[in-house]
């Protein structure tokens, strides 16, 4: 990979300020010089990073998730996903969060990528995982402030839900289709 001090486009960071810092993200103003000398502000919003993961049964189905997500005020249809705590590897973090939201054990675990949410104002990325899952689930853990169900669908059913737009929550869209990806390449 190339450095990335070498990128002609780069922005020149002048200062940062701190303007809020909550439990799972802060926001930073960013002063800064672009590559032709103007200089401007950079709103950032700085989150540790998060896990992706799609949960498979033995029978074939996969493990998402019904969560309300207050900020779009609705019910949505996901993946497994979660914040990495301070310290854990994506593996650790996919592997517990997979444990507290489906309910299962995870058996495999198979790294499909990473992508950026939102690079245009925040640093988080997330980390996509496909596990092989126990049968049968030892029940979740979830956190205190956490509300969801799990629901085991099929592949079918998964794709119809992005067609007719009944999933439209990005990562979960991202890790199917990074999934197809794997599975047609013969990596899972």
């Amino acid at each position: 990979m190339a450095d990335p001090t070498d990128d002609p486009m780069r922005e020149a960071t002048l200062g940062t300020r701190r303007i809020f810092e909550g439990r799972a993200l802060t926001i930073d103003i960013l002063d800064i010089r672009m590559p032709d000398g103007r200089k401007t502000t950079r709103e950032v919003l700085r989150h540790r990073g998060a896990v992706c993961v799609l949960g498979e049964l033995p029978d074939g189905r996969f493990v998402l998730v019904r969560q309300y997500r207050k900020a779009v005020e609705q019910t949505l249809l996901e993946c497994v996903a979660g914040c990495m705590e301070e310290g854990e590897t994506p593996e650790q973090s996919a592997r517990r969060e997979t444990r507290e939201e489906s309910g299962h054990d995870v058996l495999t675990l198979t790294p499909l990528g990473r992508s950026l949410p939102a690079p245009g104002y925040c640093d988080e990325v997330h980390h996509h995982f496909h596990a092989r899952l126990r049968d049968a689930p030892a029940g979740q853990r979830l956190d205190t402030d956490e509300n969801l169900v799990p629901i085991p669908l099929t592949a079918d059913e998964i794709q119809s839900a992005i067609d007719t737009g009944a999933l439209t929550d990005g990562k979960t869209i991202i890790l199917w289709h990074l999934y197809l990806r794997a599975k047609a390449a013969g990596r899972l």
